[in-house]
């Protein structure tokens, strides 16, 4: 196919015809572009899963009579044969934390042990108090 000027003559030189791939304007399709680049895989390392065995202490003992702390837990956390303690504690006025840091994996597990009992305290839904 060849080139036509505005004045309706022929151009001179080499013709460019349009790849089906480029659109109107030249640039190349999006479809086409990232086919075109190797995509890179994210390798991820294998975590070994950890296994929490969580035993409730007796607060009081442990920390003393003028204590906040209303319940204490010591979480056993075994990963790939490495095992680690954790000491977690619920306070009146800081709430959960290990001695790790609030964020330690260690505190979801005594979490769900610890709510667990205080689900049924305290009065149902309609204000009477629960059997």
């Amino acid at each position: 196919m060849s080139r036509v000027n505005k004045s309706g003559r022929k151009a001179k030189g080499p013709t460019r015809q349009l790849d089906r791939t480029q659109g109107a304007r030249g640039g190349s399709n999006q479809r086409d572009r990232a086919s075109g680049r190797g995509k890179a895989r994210r390798v991820e390392a294998k975590t070994p899963a950890a296994q929490f065995r969580v035993k409730e202490l007796n607060a009081q003992q442990k920390c003393g009579q003028g204590t906040s702390v209303e319940r204490l837990f010591r979480v056993d956390e075994t990963a790939d044969g490495l095992a680690k303690a954790h000491l977690v504690f619920l306070d009146r006025r800081h709430g959960w934390y290990c001695e790790h840091g609030v964020e330690c994996p260690a505190v979801r597990q005594a979490k769900r042990i610890g709510e667990a009992d205080r689900q049924h305290l305290g009065r149902t839904n309609n204000g009477g108090m629960r059997a």
